[in-house]
């Protein structure tokens, strides 16, 4: 079992990847809240407003754990060398790029319509081809790696007001459903 544990990284490399995915993710999540919060003022009662808020938190919590595990099986499936040795500087820049390019073609997709929707394909292929090598970068140019750790040290800070109040929105979700 230990032997198993080993081929994850340190909770010290995950945590700046998890937050630097918290970032994209509830970053999405508050801009369309305050893109849609004019016209729910219109209609919806502020009980409402919050129910929505509390159950975009909740997902984004379960979204991010989500992205967060299929950075850690391919730490665990591939080679020690390859991902887990630089997980926070190669993750951070696997979730940068590929999430990055995923706001930024539903932007696209927004602004355009459903036209746009035939060149999803070639969007992701482009995407992830393109990704790997930056993330092989990331982890070997030492501009690219120290550029990474900082950031992702830094967005960290953003843990300590996006989990309390995520759990404060699940505590909600739970009283609200149960009565």
């Amino acid at each position: 079992m230990q032997s198993l544990l080993r081929r994850f990284p340190t909770p010290g490399q995950i945590l700046p990847v998890f937050a630097v995915i918290a970032l994209f993710t509830y970053g999405r999540t508050v801009y369309v809240f305050a893109f849609k919060l004019p016209a729910w003022l219109l209609f919806q009662s502020l009980a409402e407003i919050l129910a929505n808020l509390a159950y975009g938190l909740a997902l984004d919590l379960l979204e991010s754990l989500l992205i967060l595990s299929v950075l850690l099986l391919a730490a665990f499936l591939l080679p020690a060398r390859f991902f887990k040795q630089d997980f926070a500087a190669r993750g951070t820049w696997l979730v940068v790029f590929i999430l990055g390019s995923i706001l930024a073609f539903f932007k696209y997709y927004s602004s355009s319509g459903p036209d746009f929707n035939q060149y999803i394909y070639l969007w992701m292929g482009v995407t992830l081809t393109a990704s790997l090598p930056v993330a092989y970068l990331g982890g070997r140019v030492s501009i690219l790696n120290k550029s990474a750790l900082w950031f992702s040290d830094r967005v960290i800070v953003l843990l300590f007001i996006l989990l309390p109040a995520t759990l404060v929105s699940i505590a909600a979700l739970i009283v609200r459903n149960i009565s």
